[in-house]
């Protein structure tokens, strides 16, 4: 399968066309989309650019949650008059900057609010590895555009878990960049809104290499040589945390035994301050806080009020963003000395270790669910999850994992792992050390390579430019 990297080559020495690229994308989405359902809007006719640019003109698409000027932004609301941007999210505007052509926008949950994506606008988006799945929210529809074979690579953005889901549940590459490593400007519905924590723009492609050149433009790093020294690698399973799906501890296994076969030396160990009580109470009193800034006090209470039976199903994740509404300015003030005393343990534990390797969920791409309400864009989803078992509430399960690494800011290079006894992707969180991007992707690098590369069926692209 072509990626970002080998087409970005292939560009620049003249083996293929711009056109020839994006008639190949085109026609790939004629073909799949329509099954798929990853793309909200498609541009009929980008603009060539020159080979000389950094990027040579390389084809990718955009979550339509992230401003690009001109484009509508839907935010997956069927609204008449979507918002159109003046101004692309500086992010976005880097990659562009030096080259991207964007193909496209991709779907999402209204406002991002849900881990299956789906919409009023265009329906469901659906599995690649299999249309009776979902692709994960609330960056699904990149990352079901990229595991097809549709996009290149794809940019998102994630909150509690919507980039690592969705490339977990499909099979690709994702990077959540440290907290503050990259301007959040572009990512809220109104111009100049930002959220304080959490919410971060970052990529979805096919590989380690493709995460590499997209970080490199997003970023303004410079390339260079990490040297390759053994690794110690840190893994924690979760199922003695949580329960866990099987098919997913089977999987996260096997891996490690790969990885300690070639010579990684494994250690079993997890920060006890990072996926605890504190850490879910804590991520949701700083999310319902800021979050809840963005609405009125009714519109607070009415949430709190309605959501009642909802955050009693999910004790680690919605109760306490609702206790996050209430607004209080101590138990705010609380909430962030514990983030600090978080993020501050589990650099000392990254001191000692190369990286951490967790679960993204509890359980891994199922088949689509039908929430038991709606209310504007808020899906209650009543029924729990049977983890072998263990019932679990459909958000907690989704977010257990997710959320404490998002509190402490870390960057995580989400990478495939193999493939479950159903044939569906299994895929892990590889937690780095804070503002260490490069050297974070130069590790996944090197642990993918040790596995066996997945794709999905019928996801490989035609290979249009010479041998």
């Amino acid at each position: 399968m072509e990626g970002a990297s080998a087409t970005v080559t292939a560009l620049k020495a003249g083996d293929v066309t711009h056109q020839a690229i994006l008639s190949e994308l085109e026609g790939r989405r004629r073909a799949l989309d329509p099954q798929i359902n990853a793309f909200i809007h498609c541009v009929d006719e980008p603009a060539a650019l020159a080979a000389d640019t950094p990027l040579a003109g390389l084809p990718i698409s955009v979550k339509d949650q992230i401003h690009v000027a001109g484009m509508p932004c839907t935010f997956g609301l069927a609204e008449k008059r979507p918002m159109v941007p003046e101004k692309t999210a500086t992010a976005v505007q880097r990659l562009v900057d030096a080259g991207a052509t964007i193909i496209g926008k991709t779907s999402l949950p209204p406002l991002a609010m849900d881990f299956q994506t789906g919409n009023d606008l265009i329906g469901r988006t659906n599995n690649p590895w299999n249309l009776e799945y979902t692709s994960g929210g609330s960056s699904g529809g990149g990352a079901a555009a990229v595991a097809s074979g549709m996009s290149l690579a794809d940019i998102g953005a994630d909150l509690a878990g919507s980039l690592r889901i969705p490339a977990a549940f499909c099979g690709v590459y994702s990077l959540l960049p440290s907290a503050g490593a990259l301007p959040g400007d572009g990512m809220m519905k109104g111009n100049g809104i930002e959220l304080r924590h959490f919410a971060r723009i970052g990529p979805i492609a096919r590989s380690v290499d493709d995460l590499e050149l997209l970080w490199t433009h997003m970023s303004g790093e410079v390339r260079q040589e990490i040297e390759a020294n053994r690794i110690r690698l840190a893994v924690c399973s979760g199922s003695n945390i949580l329960p866990v799906e099987k098919r997913i501890t089977d999987v996260f296994e096997r891996a490690v035994a790969t990885f300690g076969s070639n010579d990684v030396e494994i250690v079993r160990a997890v920060p006890q301050a990072l996926i605890c009580p504190d850490s879910w109470e804590s991520y949701g009193t700083i999310m319902g806080h800021e979050t809840g800034a963005l609405m009125n006090r009714v519109e607070r209470l009415l949430a709190r009020q309605l959501g009642r039976a909802a955050a009693a199903r999910s004790p680690r994740f919605l109760k306490p963003v609702h206790e996050g509404y209430r607004r209080c300015e101590k138990a705010y003030g609380r909430a962030l000395d514990r983030q600090r005393a978080v993020a501050a343990d589990l650099s000392a534990f990254l001191e000692n270790h190369d990286a951490l390797l967790l679960p993204v969920s509890c359980v891994g791409t199922f088949r689509h669910r039908k929430p038991t309400s709606v209310t504007g864009p808020v899906r209650d989803y009543a029924e729990p999850f049977d983890i072998d078992g263990n019932q679990l509430g459909y958000l907690d399960a989704l977010t257990a994992f997710t959320t404490p690494v998002s509190l402490a800011g870390n960057p995580v290079v989400t990478m495939p792992l193999g493939l479950d006894g159903f044939g569906l992707p299994v895929g892990a969180q590889l937690v780095g050390k804070t503002g260490c991007e490069r050297q974070l992707l130069a590790l996944a690098g090197r642990l993918s390579s040790m596995l066996q590369q997945i794709a999905a069926p019928g996801a490989s692209v035609k290979r249009c430019f010479g041998s």
